[in-house]
């Protein structure tokens, strides 16, 4: 079974983890959120769905929204050649998405296990941070160590990395 926003908001509910929810219109760049009317909290991500060149290893990254992402460099740290990024068709088949609402949260619908889940360092520093909930009409900001523990609990854990940036 796949989450919804509101299944998975019911999970955060049982896992007593504490959040913010937010409704605004579709986003589907970090150019689309600087145009929302009200500035929501916490630090701006994107997520990023990527696969190796032979399509054996997939994996999100979590990233503060105004990184530009070096891919042949982050390619190297994850020891992942020809990184590029996932189709539609594979997100949805292995996270239950749609372009546009790629998040971390999305971890939870991957049942076989095929995706890796990684995260900037940089973003473990902050005490809040925002991600879709499934979809890009809502927004939920929490701590940033309940989003770690909501990966931990759906057999996902995060591995921090140092994303190096495009010059």
């Amino acid at each position: 079974m796949a989450y919804t926003s509101t299944s998975l908001r019911q999970l955060l509910d049982q896992l007593n983890i504490k959040y913010q929810h937010f409704t605004h219109p579709a986003v589907f760049t970090t150019a689309d959120v600087e145009l929302l009317p009200e500035k929501l909290p916490g630090v701006d991500t994107k997520n990023l769905f990527l696969r190796d060149e032979k399509r054996r290893r997939y994996v999100l990254v979590c990233v503060r929204a105004a990184t530009r992402v070096d891919l042949k460099q982050l390619g190297k740290a994850l020891d992942m050649k020809g990184l590029t990024f996932g189709s539609p068709e594979d997100m949805q088949a292995m996270l239950g998405i749609a372009p546009g609402s790629v998040c971390l949260f999305s971890l939870a619908n991957d049942h076989e296990k095929r995706v890796e889940g990684f995260i900037d360092a940089s973003i473990e520093q902050d005490a809040e941070m925002q991600n879709h909930p499934l979809v890009n009409t809502e927004t939920v900001v929490l701590r940033v160590a309940d989003m770690l523990a909501f990966c931990g609990h759906v057999q996902h854990p995060l591995k921090q990395i140092d994303i190096p940036e495009r010059v």
